[in-house]
């Protein structure tokens, strides 16, 4: 046998970068959504977490990037970005790949195989909601199924974010502690530890506010208020 193999040091051929958001939000991301790793948002119904990802699908799309739109929540995501995209929503929509699992089986199989048509071409990955047929399962036996296999679902995601430097959004939805009314995201520790950036969402009447519950290199529990208008996310 010859000698030991050389081990070659990982050198990274592409820097990190960051997707703005255009609002305030971007002021305490430093700039934005950044690629290789995940962003988790999570937050009650109607606090902008849908409209955040379609706005990060328009301003991807307009830095030259494609962008793969995981809905799993069957909601107007479309129409919506027309109305987003103004007079250049359809080449915006031309580089928005649509996909609507209608089961957890189906996004499983979605985010398995994205690898297949992934490039340098693609630079945002959005799932929306990651939890929402992962929380269908009742009996203790297939919700331990579900729970590995939302894991290997970010795994995956993660892996195509560095491996293709691409950022990737999920979204989350939340619960409320009945002792003392604290609101939880879904899904445990599975996407907190997926999940190297997350945002809390929270509205008051028409003014939402996103607040940094964890980041690697940025402080924590500073926030931005901002609002939804026809024309998209604006500060508030």
């Amino acid at each position: 046998m010859g000698g030991p193999e050389i081990l070659d040091p990982y050198l990274s051929k592409e820097e990190t970068t960051k997707i703005p958001l255009g609002c305030g939000i971007d002021t305490i991301l430093d700039g934005g959504v950044e690629t290789k790793t995940i962003t988790q948002l999570y937050g009650p119904p109607a606090s902008g977490k849908t409209n955040l990802c379609l706005q990060m699908a328009v301003n991807c799309v307009r830095r030259g990037k494609k962008v793969i739109f995981i809905d799993t929540e069957g909601g107007h995501s479309v129409e919506r970005v027309r109305q987003m995209a103004r007079s250049d929503y359809l080449s915006i929509l031309e580089n928005i790949l649509f996909y609507e699992p209608k089961r957890f089986e189906d996004q499983n199989f979605i985010v398995e195989n994205l690898e297949a048509i992934l490039d340098e071409r693609f630079g945002l990955i959005i799932l929306d909601c990651a939890v929402s047929y992962y929380r269908m399962g009742t009996d203790e036996e297939k919700a331990s199924s579900l729970s590995r296999q939302l894991s290997r679902q970010l795994a995956k995601l993660l892996e195509l974010a560095r491996r293709y430097n691409l950022a990737v959004m999920v979204t989350n939805q939340v619960y409320t502690l009945r002792e003392n009314g604290e609101v939880k995201p879904i899904g445990g520790n599975i996407l907190k530890h997926w999940s190297k950036v997350i945002l809390e969402l929270r509205r008051k009447d028409s003014v939402r506010e996103a607040v940094l519950r964890r980041h690697r290199t940025l402080p924590e529990d500073i926030s931005a208020r901002f609002i939804i208008t026809d024309e998209g996310v604006r500060d508030a």
